[in-house]
């Protein structure tokens, strides 16, 4: 009798940091990683800010916080923000 299904080879994927660009969201309470002041809301500026997920050694360890200009002054550390 033979598999009607084929057999499916998983892949382990590497896990890498990466940067998103966002939309600075009410009630944020994080600093931004580079120069250390908050990531503020402001409803009439609609100012954008860059998340982090950073991996080691394929494991994640944190997120980080940047303000979109400052992210580029940091010359992009996790490379160049997914929108």
């Amino acid at each position: 009798m033979a598999k009607s299904a084929t057999a499916v080879k998983t892949e382990k994927i590497k896990k890498v940091s990466r940067a998103v660009t966002r939309l600075v969201e009410p009630g944020s309470q994080v600093d931004c990683m580079h120069c250390g002041e908050r990531v503020k809301f402001q409803a009439k500026m609609r100012h954008q800010q860059v998340i982090c997920n950073v991996y080691e050694k394929g494991k994640w360890v944190r997120v980080e916080h940047f303000h979109a200009e400052c992210y580029g002054t940091a010359k992009e550390p996790f490379g160049a923000p997914l929108d």
